[in-house]
């Protein structure tokens, strides 16, 4: 066993030193938010393909801080002999506005870190971890962590704890304006007929705590997976996934709901009929408000990939599909 796991060690740092030499050549001449790119406009575009599009499969959120200094990258796939290749990688912009090559960050592989959001003052990190609650190393069901930022660096792994984790799996959290955490959480226990489906869930931040997670309504989760969760810097609207019948692709589509002025939410609209891309991932919004990023991939004839890349498109594009124009 201890063969393996040395095994499976020098595997990922040797792919950590490839990627990072790899990347590296192609980051020196980046400078400027959103590393100097073109800004879209409605239609979807390929974000820096050079970069962030090597591997033919990539699977994970791309992550801007509220302040655009910083990125998280998670890179799941494979070499092109069929080895896995994992990579959990952070890049950082210099005061001069240049970019420095990626890193690995603090994530483990290990216990399947993914899913980072900031909160909007950029001092606390959430994401999700299958890491023990004792420190013995053995893996749990996935539960929602944060880290508050030291200076620099950030702090030690705190677990959010209970009500909002469970014995079920929690993920892919996101923080609201006002401190709510939204995430995702599996009910193949809660409701049995469901086996294998998400629904999303809010809980509020009150005195220093989440209070008890509230579902949210069916305006937003189906009888299906719905799950990753995104929300508007405004907490005007919510992007989410969800494998639903009706979508533009027969795998994962985007969904949206707005937020009325009531504090309710309109019934979810399939975003991926306008964008036109096959099987969506990992939406995420930037904290100013201007883009919406994600991972689109291209289903072969029975299920999986045969490529995939992110991108990005404004997020006028999400506000000219709110109903609620037609009211005001």
């Amino acid at each position: 066993m201890k063969k393996i796991l040395v095994f499976i060690i020098l595997f990922s740092v040797q792919f950590s030193i490839s990627f990072c030499q790899t990347t590296a050549n192609k980051f020196s001449n980046l400078k400027g938010d959103y590393f100097g790119q073109k800004a879209p406009g409605l239609t979807p575009e390929i974000f820096l393909p050079e970069v962030f599009n090597t591997y033919k499969y990539i699977h994970g959120r791309l992550v801007f801080s509220p302040d655009g200094k910083e990125v998280f990258w998670v890179v799941t796939t494979s070499s092109d002999d069929g080895k896995p290749f994992n990579i959990r990688a952070f890049i950082k912009q210099n005061n001069d506005g240049t970019w420095e090559n990626p890193v690995e960050s603090f994530f483990s592989v290990e216990q399947k870190e993914n899913g980072p959001s900031y909160s909007l003052d950029g001092k606390r990190l959430y994401y999700q971890s299958r890491a023990s609650l004792t420190n013995n190393g053995t893996s749990k069901d996935i539960d929602v962590w944060y880290r508050e930022r030291e200076g620099t660096f950030w702090g030690p792994a705190q677990n959010v704890g209970s009500p909002v984790n469970s014995n079920e799996d929690e993920s892919q959290p996101w923080i609201a304006v006002d401190g709510s955490l939204y995430f995702c959480r599996d009910n193949k226990n809660v409701v049995k007929e469901k086996s294998g489906d998400s629904d999303l869930y809010y809980s509020k931040f009150s005195n220093g705590k989440y209070l008890e997670p509230v579902l949210l309504g069916s305006e937003i989760n189906s009888e299906f997976g719905d799950t990753e969760p995104t929300l508007a810097p405004d907490n005007s609207y919510i992007v989410f996934m969800s494998n639903r019948p009706g979508g533009f692709s027969r795998m994962m589509n985007l969904y949206v709901s707005y937020r009325t002025p009531n504090g309710s939410w309109t019934k979810a609209i399939c975003i991926s009929h306008v964008l036109k891309i096959e099987n969506i991932w990992f939406p995420t919004l930037s904290y100013d408000g201007k883009y919406l990023f994600f991972c689109g991939g291209y289903p072969t004839p029975n299920k999986g990939y045969s490529s995939s890349s992110y991108y990005w498109v404004s997020t006028d594009l999400i506000q000219n599909l709110n109903p609620l124009n037609k009211q005001r």
